[in-house]
C-alpha cells in the first residue's frame, strides 16, 4: 500500500473508477457496496482493511515487518524453499523514509516463495531550482500531506510536472480555491477524460489507440485546434488517423478538471522550463516570468532499488528474478506504450499478475518450458536512467502477457473467458452507462459554478 499509504495526501481520489480498481476483484466475489465511484485515500484504505477483514486474510498476514535479507539455494524451486530474515517495525510511515525497528531483533523464516508487489509510485523523483531558497513563500513536494492545500486559496500556484499526480494537483487547487494555476512542463502529456476511461474499462474487447483518440478529442476540442490529441508527441499515426500507436513516460492523468480548467481560464498549461527562482518569481528559460505564491513539485516517480537487492536481481526475466520461479515481482510499468487499450486501471492487471505467478510455483514444469524457449524479455538495470532492473517498462510488460499465455493454456483461456468478461461485469454493476455519465455532467458543472462564483472573469462551464 506504499501508493496510497506513503505517497497520496489526504485530498488525493482514484482517477480511474472503482469498478475496476478494488480488492475483492474476482469473478466469485460481489462488488463494493456504499463507495463513491471515485473515492480518496482514506474511503480506499477504509476498503482494503474491510475486505481484509471480511475474507478473513489477517490471520495469514503479518503486518509491521520488514523482511530484511532472503537466502537463496540453488536456481529454482527443484532447489528448496527461501530462507527470509525479518524483523518487526514501528509501522509508522515516514513518506518514502521505511519504519523503524522495534529493537527486539531479526528472526527467520523459511517460505517456497517471495511474491513482491512493490507498486511503480515508490520513490518521487526530486530537482532542485537554482535560486529556489528565494522564493519567499511554500515550495513542496505534493505528496504525504507534507503540504497544507489552504495555502493555495486565493494564490497564484505554480504546479511542476504533467504527469498524472501533476493533473490530480490541479483538481486539488482548484477545490481549494486557488485563484490562478500555472501546470508547468516541458512538453505536455495526453490526459483521458472521464468516459474514454469509463470506455476502455468495461470494453470486452481492447480499444484501439486510433478509437481513444478520438475519444480524446472530444474534450480536447473545447480548448483550442492547438489542442488535437493526434498531434502530440507521444501519438505516432498514419495520416489517415485510423491506426495509431501511443508513447509517452507518464500515465495518464484521468478526470475532467483537467480540460474544465483549462477552458475557463483557470489553468494554463505552460511548456517551458524553470531558468532559475527569485523572490516570488520563477524566471523561465523562454524569457517569461511567472509571478507566483506557491511552487508544487510533482516530477513523478521512479523504482525501489531495495527490492532488486532484496531479490539478489541480476537480471529480470519476464517478472521472475534471476529466472527463479520463487522470485517473483510485479507493478504496473512506467509510462505507456500501447496500440490498444484494455483498462485505464489497476485490478485487470493485478488479477493476472497473481494468478501468473502463483501457477508457475503449483506447475514449475510450466514454468522451465516458458524460460528455456528463451521467449521472455531480459531486463537489466539501468544505473544511467535510475531505473532498477525489476522495474518493466510498458512495451516489455505487453511482450510478456502475449508469452505467458503460450506456455501455460490454463492462463490463456482465463485470460479469454474470465478476465476480459469480469472487467466488464464489475464496471457496468458499479457504474452503468447512464448513471455514470450523469455523474461526470453533475461534476463537471458543480466544478464550473462554484469557480464562477469565486471570479466572474472567468468562461461559463
Amino acid at each position: 500500500g506504499t501508493s496510497w499509504i506513503a505517497q497520496a495526501n489526504k485530498t488525493s481520489k482514484l482517477q480511474t473508477e472503482l469498478g475496476t480498481y478494488h480488492l475483492q476483484f474476482d469473478e466469485e466475489n460481489p462488488v463494493p457496496k456504499n463507495m463513491p465511484t471515485w473515492p480518496n485515500r482514506d474511503e480506499l484504505l477504509q476498503h482494503f482493511h474491510e475486505v481484509s477483514e471480511e475474507y478473513g486474510l489477517y490471520p495469514y498476514i503479518r503486518l509491521n515487518t520488514d523482511v530484511k535479507l532472503i537466502d537463496v539455494v540453488g536456481k529454482d524451486s527443484r532447489d528448496g524453499p527461501l530462507t527470509f530474515h525479518i524483523e518487526e517495525t514501528d509501522g509508522q510511515y515516514r513518506g518514502v523514509e521505511a519504519p523503524e525497528p522495534t529493537g527486539r531483533g531479526v528472526e527467520e523464516l523459511k517460505g517456497c516463495a517471495a511474491f513482491y508487489y512493490p507498486g511503480n509510485l515508490t520513490v518521487p523523483k526530486r530537482q532542485e531550482y537554482p535560486g529556489e531558497e528565494k522564493f519567499e513563500g511554500p515550495v513542496y513536494y505534493a505528496l504525504h500531506d507534507q503540504f497544507d492545500y489552504n495555502q493555495t486559496t486565493n494564490k497564484h500556484v505554480v504546479i511542476c510536472g504533467h504527469g498524472a499526480f501533476g493533473v490530480e494537483n490541479v483538481r486539488t487547487c482548484c477545490e481549494f480555491s486557488a485563484h490562478r494555476i500555472y501546470l508547468l512542463c516541458r512538453r505536455k502529456n495526453l490526459c483521458c477524460p472521464r468516459m474514454v476511461s469509463w470506455l476502455a474499462n468495461q470494453a470486452v474487447q481492447p480499444c484501439t489507440a486510433a478509437m481513444f483518440l478520438d475519444g480524446l478529442a472530444v474534450a480536447y476540442k473545447i480548448l483550442g485546434p492547438e489542442w488535437d490529441p493526434w498531434a502530440y508527441h507521444s501519438v505516432q499515426a498514419n495520416q489517415a488517423r485510423t491506426q495509431a500507436t501511443i508513447v509517452q513516460k507518464s500515465r495518464f492523468g484521468i478526470g475532467d478538471v483537467y480540460y474544465l480548467a483549462v477552458y475557463m481560464g483557470r489553468c494554463e498549461v505552460v511548456v517551458d522550463d524553470v531558468k532559475r527562482v527569485s523572490e516570488r518569481t520563477l524566471h523561465l528559460t523562454s524569457g517569461r516570468k511567472l509571478q507566483a505564491d506557491v511552487i508544487l513539485k510533482v516530477f513523478g516517480f521512479v523504482g525501489d532499488w531495495e527490492v532488486d537487492r532484496l531479490l539478489n536481481i541480476k537480471e529480470m526475466t519476464g517478472y521472475w528474478a534471476n529466472g527463479d520461479n520463487r522470485r517473483y515481482t510485479a507493478s504496473e510499468g512506467p509510462g505507456v506504450s500501447a496500440s490498444n487499450f484494455a483498462s485505464t486501471s489497476l485490478s485487470p492487471g493485478a488479477i493476472s499478475w497473481v494468478e501468473n505467478g502463483t501457477h508457475m510455483m503449483v506447475f514449475p514444469g510450466d514454468w522451465r518450458k516458458l524460460r528455456e524457449s528463451l521467449m521472455l524479455p531480459i531486463h537489466k538495470a539501468e544505473r544511467e536512467i535510475d531505473r532498477p532492473a525489476y522495474v518493466i517498462e510498458a512495451r516489455a510488460a505487453t511482450s510478456i502477457g502475449m508469452v505467458i499465455p503460450a506456455f501455460a493454456p490454463e492462463i490463456g483461456e482465463r485470460g479469454n473467458a474470465v478476465y476480459t468478461w469480469l472487467k466488464r461485469d464489475r464496471q457496468l454493476k458499479c457504474h452503468p452507462l447512464e448513471t455514470f455519465f450523469k455523474e461526470a455532467e453533475d461534476e463537471w458543472f458543480a466544478y464550473g459554478r462554484k469557480w464562477k462564483e469565486e471570479d466572474p472573469t472567468l468562461k461559463d462551464p
